[in-house]
Parts: structure tokens; C-alpha cells; sequence
């Protein structure tokens, strides 16, 4: 089996563009997730000044920061997924950071709920076409026993663009609440939470013309030519296809959306409340927060990419067609008491090892499930099921994982037991998800066999 896998990886070598090209695409679309995490999460950190400016309750601003973007975001995600499969992807990319960069500069300069309310919508819907049309890219620039990695090395950028908002958040926070104005060049005297926003959005609009130094790859594993039907009865038709190519695969997708979706939850849920747990069992402040969590992110983030991109990797490149189900499997089998002895520990320094460990084996979620669902799936359908299953995924986990945990610490440990609701939900999540991958091994190796066929 090693010997039949080695023979296609030679076949399919020459398809592919230098390494040197991959790598460096893969590292500038890591920048752009990297700045797209930066921009969507930067607004969390100034919830007080932005309220106490335009007299939101905490109704209006949860509106604002979850609603508004999520529902933009999944929405056009799932347009973006299907047009990622048709036309120019790095078109699409440039169009997006163009989008969600005026789009946060725009919240800058937001004096109404609803101003603010809109400039969420555009992050959301600019930010929504960069993973299908980079996965996708990135699928097409590498063989599979180097797709993991590569995708690892991009999923970084969300790693350390979600860690730098953390690392710099309190002070951050510090300096707006000791500085009320700043003024800007051409734009004048704005509030400061106002110039954040200026100064991390209006640099993407320069940013975003890098994308024209890279390659628009050819696309590889093209089962079915497309035809020229116009935009909407493309995207129709393109879910039609992705459903009944679903249907005959179901054993896969079964196990790989409950694996992956339940391993979502986890991993969305925590994210949700490690500041505010430090902050009730350790009684840390924000800027002390800000940096251990920063460092954790940051730390466990690239350790846990590398490790899984290397060894999903190696383990392709001896023939294991399901290394991304299995690699991840166990990471969550290992993961799990890991997670729940940290959440019940009362020592701070614990508890943050074990949030690095926790972060290192959870955090490569995004390359393996895209590994995976893009080894298995055609081409001109690629986008689209990565589309389909991040906005199922991301609405689902961003709803049950927060809620979850705090239903737990209400209604089971009686209040103000974050740490605990943490454990119960990785003790009960992180186990469940991992049977359902290492189970639905034998349906991906059986699924990227057939698929090798169209390459």
C-alpha cells in the first residue's frame, strides 16, 4: 500500500507548482487569516468605552459583536464556498480583505448602534470568502502526504492572530481608558477605541493587494467540467451536487461532521471563557490575562500545528489515507483528562500548562478537518463543502459551546463554577468526538481511494 501511494504522490508531483510558490502562498493567505482574526476580535477588548460612547446595553453590544457577524458571515460563507469553485480565487481573497479592512475602519467611525451593527455585517461578509477560496488554493498546491502541514502552517494565522488580540488586549484596554482622544492624520481627533479601529483596518486595504504576487494554482482532482450557467443556478446547483455527493459518501461525512463538529464545541466553548475563568479562580487583571492567555494561544497553537502537520505527514507518506481521523482521534483521547485536570486545578501555573497542552492538541482542528474533507472531495466542490461544513460547524459550536458551559456552571454547579462547566463539557465532548473519527477511519480510507481516481 506504501508502494501504490509513493507511485500517485510521483504522478502528481509534476501537476503541482515549486515548493518554493506553495510555501510562499500558504504563508501570505496565513498573514491574511492572521489579520482577519485581528480585526473580527479587537472590538471584544473595548466593550466598555464602545458602550458608554453610544449608550448600548449589553443587549445592543452582544447583538453587535455575535449576531451581526455570525449570521453575515455564515451566510456569505456559504455564497463565497460555491463561487470559490468557479471563479478566480485570488480575486475572491482580494475582494474579501478589501471588504472586511473598510469594513473595521468603518466601525472607527460609528456614531449610532445601527452604524456599528452594519460595519459588523461587512467584517463578517468580507472575512466569510478567505477559507474556502485558501483552502481550496492550498489544496491545489501541494501533494497529500504535505497538505496537512501546508494547511497547519496556514491555520497558524488564526493561532496567533486570536493570541496577538489577547497578548495586547490589556493594554489595550489600559491605554483607552487612559487616553479618551487621539488624533489622526487626515481623519483628526476620534475617540480612541474610534482609532483602533483605523489603525488596524485601513492598512488591509494595501494588504490586500499582495494577493496579486501569487499564482491562481491549477485545479487538480476535477471530477466534472463546469458549465457556464449564470451565478445563482451555479450555487444552487453546486449544493445540489455537494448533498447527493454527500449521500453516497454518508458513512464519511457522518463520522466526520460529528468528530469534527463535537470537537468544535470544545474547542469554541473554551475559547469563550478562559479570561473570564482566570479571572474568577485566580483573580487576575485584564493585562495579566491578556499575556498568559496571549503566550498559551500563541505557544500551543504553533506547537500543535507543527506536530500534526509533520506527523499526519509522514504518516500519508507510508500509505495511512486516514491519518487526519486517526492523528486527531487520539490527540482527543490524550486531550481530555488533560483539559478536565486543568479546569478543576486551583493552581494558576497548572491550569495554564495545561491550556498550553490542551491548545497543542485541539488547535490543528481546522487543517485536519479541511485535509479531509479536500482529499476526499472533487475539486469543483471543494469550497463548497468546506463552506457548508464551516458554517454548520461555526454556528453550531458558537451557539451549544459558550451556552453549554454556562448551563453546566449554573444548573448543575450552582453558579460561578466556570472551571467546573468547562471540565464536565470536555469530559463529555472531547471522548465522543474522538470515537466518532477513530470509528469512521475505515469510511476515509475507503473515501480518498476512490478519489485518487481523479487525479
Amino acid at each position: 500500500m506504501p508502494e501504490v501511494l509513493a507511485s500517485i504522490d510521483k504522478h502528481d508531483a509534476s501537476n503541482y507548482p515549486s515548493a518554493a510558490i506553495g510555501w510562499y502562498t500558504t504563508i501570505l493567505l496565513a498573514l491574511l487569516y492572521w489579520l482577519s482574526l485581528l480585526d473580527r476580535t479587537i472590538i471584544s477588548l473595548m466593550v466598555t468605552p464602545i458602550k458608554q460612547d453610544l449608550g448600548l446595553t449589553d443587549t445592543q453590544f452582544g447583538l453587535i459583536l455575535g449576531a451581526a457577524f455570525a449570521v453575515s458571515f455564515s451566510v456569505f460563507g456559504l455564497i463565497a464556498g460555491t463561487i470559490a469553485d468557479r471563479y478566480s480565487r485570488r480575486t475572491i481573497i482580494y475582494v474579501s480583505v478589501t471588504v472586511w479592512s473598510v469594513a473595521t475602519a468603518a466601525c472607527g467611525g460609528a456614531a449610532s448602534m445601527w452604524h456599528l451593527l452594519l460595519a459588523r455585517v461587512g467584517v463578517g461578509a468580507g472575512e466569510a470568502g478567505l477559507n474556502p477560496c485558501a483552502s481550496s488554493m492550498i489544496t491545489d498546491l501541494f501533494p497529500p502526504k504535505k497538505l496537512t502541514l501546508a494547511l497547519a502552517v496556514y491555520a497558524l494565522g488564526a493561532s496567533v492572530g486570536a493570541g496577538c488580540a489577547f497578548l495586547f488586549g490589556g493594554v489595550l484596554v489600559e491605554a483607552v481608558s487612559k487616553t479618551p482622544t487621539i488624533t489622526l492624520p487626515v481623519i483628526g481627533e476620534v475617540r480612541s477605541w474610534q482609532a483602533v479601529f483605523y489603525i488596524i483596518g485601513l492598512p488591509g486595504i494595501f494588504v490586500a493587494l499582495l494577493t496579486f504576487t501569487i499564482p491562481e494554482p491549477k485545479r487538480l482532482g476535477v471530477r466534472n467540467q463546469q458549465k457556464n450557467t449564470s451565478v445563482i443556478k451555479h450555487i444552487v446547483t453546486n449544493y445540489g451536487e455537494l448533498l447527493k455527493f454527500m449521500a453516497q459518501r454518508r458513512k464519511f461525512f457522518i463520522h466526520h461532521y460529528i468528530g469534527f463538529g463535537l470537537a468544535s464545541i470544545c474547542f469554541t466553548g473554551g475559547s469563550a471563557w478562559y479570561a473570564e475563568h482566570i479571572a474568577r479562580a485566580f483573580g487576575w487583571d485584564a493585562a495579566t490575562r491578556g499575556t498568559a492567555l496571549g503566550v498559551s494561544l500563541v505557544a500551543g497553537g504553533f506547537v500543535g500545528k507543527f506536530v500534526t502537520g509533520t506527523v499526519v505527514g509522514k504518516l500519508t507518506e507510508m500509505g495511512h489515507k486516514n491519518a487526519q481521523f486517526k492523528w486527531y482521534g487520539w490527540s482527543l483521547v490524550a486531550a481530555t483528562p488533560i483539559g478536565v485536570f486543568g479546569c478543576m486545578s486551583s493552581n494558576p501555573w497548572v491550569y495554564l500548562v495545561c491550556l498550553f497542552l490542551f491548545i497543542a492538541m485541539l488547535s490543528p482542528l481546522a487543517a485536519v478537518y479541511i485535509a479531509s474533507l479536500n482529499l476526499v472531495t472533487p475539486n469543483e466542490l471543494r469550497g463548497t463543502g468546506v463552506a457548508f461544513f464551516g458554517t454548520i460547524a461555526g454556528v453550531v459550536s458558537l451557539s451549544a459551546g459558550p451556552l453549554l458551559i454556562a448551563m453546566f456552571s449554573d444548573y448543575i454547579f450552582g453558579g460561578d463554577a466556570i472551571g467546573l462547566g468547562m471540565a464536565l463539557l470536555y469530559g463529555i465532548f472531547c471522548p465522543l468526538a474522538a470515537i466518532a473519527l477513530l470509528t469512521g477511519s475505515k469510511a476515509m480510507y475507503n473515501a480518498v481511494s476512490e478519489a485518487e481516481s481523479w487525479n
